[in-house]
């Protein structure tokens, strides 16, 4: 059994996993493998810093023993690499009645994790333009150019995310043939942004077509200089940083936007 924390003092870490009002359960990746030094905490969302911490074990097992006040609500997040860069992911959970609080019954409660790339997050509130509520990424898209004409409303985008050659997801499971495809009208204005959300993450090739009054259209994209476009871009999700605060380690889409142009 892991050792768990109260406000930061330690629990008595050799305590049975059947003790009255523990809360137990597995960490896993997509394919069902054990997920090892998963973070978890478990938290009284009604206040008073009552909160508990584990880590999954080698066979992805936890146990915390609480005490019998109140509702909890529990969290697990996985560090990884990606890209050379360290990410703190939030894993999803079995059902989406898991993410609501719950009572600790004198017997025990089980709450299960497993690592997914994207999907809704039943308990944050989406935003499409901040990027939240997901397990994916999300990329924004802006329609401008100083040097060429913009696209016209009405006009039909379609991008294309093909896995680069080799690539991995996040999880370490392979991208290849993974192609996402995500589509946004053109509105009237100056200056509009798009955003494509709840991409599993992994590095990309972008390209972009585009539908004009039933006329196919080739889109360029521009990438980071709104004046130079190129018929596609590579990018992967970068990361926000933190250290575990319950959150997607995915950045924001506004850190980092991709132009469009005929």
């Amino acid at each position: 059994m892991m050792a768990c924390t109260k406000e930061g003092n330690p629990t008595d870490a050799g305590q049975p996993a059947s003790k009255a009002y523990t809360i137990s359960g597995s960490v896993k990746d997509a394919a069902g493998n054990p997920i090892k030094n998963a973070g978890i905490r478990i938290e009284n969302p009604n206040g008073n810093n009552i909160h508990y911490t584990a880590s999954s074990d080698e066979a992805g097992k936890y146990s915390a023993v609480v005490s019998a006040i109140g509702g909890y609500k529990i969290y697990a997040w996985k560090e990884t690499e990606f890209e050379n860069e360290t990410y703190q992911i939030r894993l999803g959970m079995e059902k989406d009645s898991d993410y609501d609080a719950f009572s600790v019954p004198p017997s025990g409660v089980t709450r299960n994790f497993v690592w997914k790339l994207s999907s809704r997050i039943p308990d944050r509130a989406v935003s499409k333009e901040n990027g939240t509520g997901y397990f994916g990424g999300t990329i924004k898209f802006i329609n401008y150019s100083s040097l060429t004409d913009q696209v016209p409303a009405g006009t039909a985008i379609t991008i294309k995310l093909a896995p680069v050659a080799n690539a991995k997801f996040i999880d370490g499971t392979p991208a290849a043939g993974k192609v996402v495809e995500k589509s946004f009208t053109i509105r009237d204005g100056v200056g509009q942004a798009y955003y494509i959300n709840d991409i599993p993450a992994t590095k990309y090739k972008i390209t972009a077509s585009a539908v004009l009054n039933g006329t196919n259209k080739v889109i360029k994209i521009g990438r980071g200089n709104p004046d130079v476009f190129f018929a596609d871009a590579e990018y992967y999700f970068k990361s926000e940083g933190g250290s575990g605060s319950f959150e997607s380690g995915l950045g924001s889409p506004n850190e980092y936007a991709f132009y469009i142009s005929f």
